[in-house]
């Protein structure tokens, strides 16, 4: 073999095991750190998206954030800063005790209490009695005032046969209260007003149209069936009433049981309007000749 092959030879084996080499190590060295490479430049994309996806929703967001940050702090509601039944229980006598038009009688029974994530309900039973009117006007001030309550699954009996107690009744109601279980209302000022939705009726549906007895005179009216016209002018009348006092009276002012309806000068006559426990009954006094 001469000098000139064997250098050959010798040259083709180093080069062989050169690229031999090469290729291992990058086969299996910079390939697989190649590929966690790659791997964390995927991954690092992602997380490059989302939040450059975060980063341009964050103005609408953060709009968004300000206008329901602005609605509780101007909502006419707010909640119970604590699940206390005592706290609840205070806030309905105050309410009942507000006025003579709301007054009632009860009893507090509370349920259970839930929790939700950001609020949670007190479930309590209320049982009372007092008139329909009253009744009404405290239920409305329950749910329209600032404090959140709900009101349902309401039963009210109606009053016995008694006269004097026509306009009173029982009742039962279950009271939903909502209480904070994170301060969202931080800013917001509790306020001692109570707020009533005037819309409301508060007809007595359980009065009955037509009563047995005549309500009583307690307020010593007068009494037309037991007076005389004495006399009148174009807008009012003079009559002796019951007591044999002289009153004078323009249409439209209150009876015993009504009201004077019409001055009729040409008959010299007076028109009641009177309301006999639901009976309807016109009262004409003329001037005694």
């Amino acid at each position: 073999m001469s000098y000139a092959v064997r250098n050959t030879i010798i040259l083709l084996v180093t080069l062989t095991l050169f690229v031999g080499a090469a290729f291992s190590y990058i086969k299996f060295f910079q390939m697989s750190e190649l590929q966690e490479l790659q791997t964390s430049v995927t991954e690092k994309q992602k997380d490059f998206n989302s939040k450059k996806s975060t980063s341009d929703a964050f103005p609408a967001l953060n709009q968004r954030y300000q206008q329901a940050l602005s609605i509780i702090e101007n909502a006419d509601k707010s909640l119970f800063k604590s699940p206390n039944p005592d706290d609840i229980y205070d806030y309905l006598n105050y309410i009942s005790n507000s006025s003579t038009s709301s007054k009632v009688f009860f009893d507090f029974v509370f349920v259970d209490s839930t929790a939700q994530d950001q609020y949670g309900i007190v479930n309590a039973e209320i049982n009372g009695y007092g008139s329909y009117t009253n009744f009404v006007n405290f239920v409305n001030k329950i749910e329209n005032s600032q404090l959140l309550n709900k009101v349902s699954e309401i039963t009210l009996t109606p009053p016995s046969s008694n006269p004097e107690e026509l306009n009173d009744i029982t009742f039962t109601f279950i009271l939903e209260s909502y209480y904070e279980r994170i301060p969202i209302q931080d800013g917001l000022t509790l306020t001692s007003q109570l707020t009533m939705d005037e819309r409301v009726s508060t007809f007595n549906p359980f009065y009955p149209l037509i009563q047995e007895v005549i309500p009583p005179n307690d307020d010593n009216l007068i009494n037309v069936e037991q007076s005389r016209l004495i006399g009148l002018t174009a807008s009012r009348i003079f009559l002796v009433d019951q007591g044999g006092n002289i009153n004078s009276l323009r249409k439209g002012d209150e009876v015993y049981l009504g009201e004077l309806e019409s001055i009729d000068l040409k008959n010299k006559s007076a028109t009641f309007n009177l309301n006999k426990g639901g009976i309807t009954e016109l009262v004409t006094l003329e001037i005694e000749r």
